[in-house]
């Protein structure tokens, strides 16, 4: 008997809370856990999309995705979804699972309107939230956010 093997799928870290700025050309990523906060570009916005809801969720689905949608050759598409997943992983944004998510928000992974001229997904650090100066005070933000 032959034992079967299934892919992992990855998912996104609960605590990660997305919000998309510009309609499908830029975005951040807040790691409410370690309250560093990301930018992301068009490319990562919508892989991110996918990710979160459970519409793509292995490699193979990412890679078919990214070059559907960006008109990609399937080749540059699976190298630079791999590439992104291999930043969002070594940031602790995503982990595989033998069991994977189930969908929750089909219409998160919607592109609404044209996307913009490719570019390859870039997750950019940009700053963490316990450096930030709330009040005028850089002690009162720090206390406050348990630094």
């Amino acid at each position: 008997m032959q034992m079967q093997t299934s892919t992992p799928k990855i998912v996104t870290k609960e605590q990660a809370s997305f919000t998309e700025l510009l309609d499908n050309t830029e975005g951040i990523i807040l790691d409410l856990e370690n309250l560093h906060y990301y930018t992301l570009n068009a490319a990562a916005v919508y892989l991110w999309k996918q990710l979160r809801s459970g519409s793509a969720n292995t490699v193979e689905a990412l890679t078919a995705a990214l070059a559907t949608s960006f008109n990609l050759n399937a080749d540059l598409a699976e190298l630079d979804a791999r590439a992104f997943l291999d930043e969002l992983e070594g940031n602790g944004l995503v982990f595989s699972s033998d069991y994977g998510v189930t969908v929750s928000n089909q219409a998160l992974a919607e592109t609404i309107g044209e996307l913009p001229a490719y570019e390859p997904p870039q997750l950019k650090l940009s700053n963490s939230l316990t450096q930030v100066t709330l009040s005028g005070s850089s002690t009162i933000a720090t206390n406050a956010i348990g630094g």
